[in-house]
């Protein structure tokens, strides 16, 4: 197995090895400039993966600082995009945030893998877990929207809810009637949108610094 050392020991030239203070400087300005020399290494990715592994908290490796690696310490597949940032291989919640702090457009701008599919699914997942709570407390008007919104007919006892409300929004005088469906409409919207939220990640993956998503 070929490792880091292995690989710095036969690739010549390397800047880190003939003059390696500036990849561990207290300088910021003179470790900026570590990590652009980094950019073109031959072996950066061999560099990045080792630092990662063993969560090295110190120095400029592949072009990466401590603050930058300490975001995939997850474990998580890793790759650098085209502007030399270590970012999330897409395919992930992670990853389907990460294009907004970057301003792209998940799934247009998805790299070997599919961040729509990935958010798409959490949102189910978490729909599913509000309806069965929905479900508990015996079906309610909650859980009909929430069967619409994944695009299946509404279960009986949900079903029978959403039944009764409209029977008992009916029997009110019309004014009265008016004001409360505009407001159960809002409720329900609201707990449909609630429902497809994702829950909150860790910032690390989501705020990652400025070379990392």
């Amino acid at each position: 197995m070929t490792t880091l050392a292995d690989l710095t020991a036969t690739t010549p030239g390397l800047p880190c090895r003939l003059a390696p203070d500036a990849w561990f400087s207290d300088n910021a300005r003179e470790r900026d400039a570590a990590a652009r020399l980094c950019h073109t290494c031959p072996i950066r990715d061999a560099c990045t993966d080792y630092a990662l592994t063993e969560r090295v908290e110190h120095g400029v490796w592949g072009g990466t600082t401590p603050a930058d690696r300490r975001a995939f310490w997850t474990g998580e597949p890793w790759r650098f995009d085209a502007a030399g940032r270590l970012r999330l291989l897409c395919g992930s919640e992670r990853a389907y945030r990460a294009h907004f702090t970057y301003r792209e457009k998940p799934g247009v701008d998805c790299v070997d893998g599919d961040c729509m599919a990935a958010h798409e699914a959490v949102v189910e997942a978490q729909r599913r877990e509000r309806l069965a709570e929905e479900h508990a407390k015996g079906g309610t008007v909650r859980g009909y929207q929430i069967h619409w919104a994944l695009g299946e007919p509404a279960c009986e006892r949900c079903r029978a809810a959403s039944a009764r409300d409209s029977a008992a929004r009916r029997s009110q005088p019309r004014g009265r009637r008016s004001v409360q469906g505009r407001r159960a409409r809002s409720r329900a919207v609201s707990a449909v949108r609630a429902s497809a939220e994702p829950a909150p990640s860790a910032p690390a993956g989501v705020q990652a610094p400025s070379r990392a998503a």
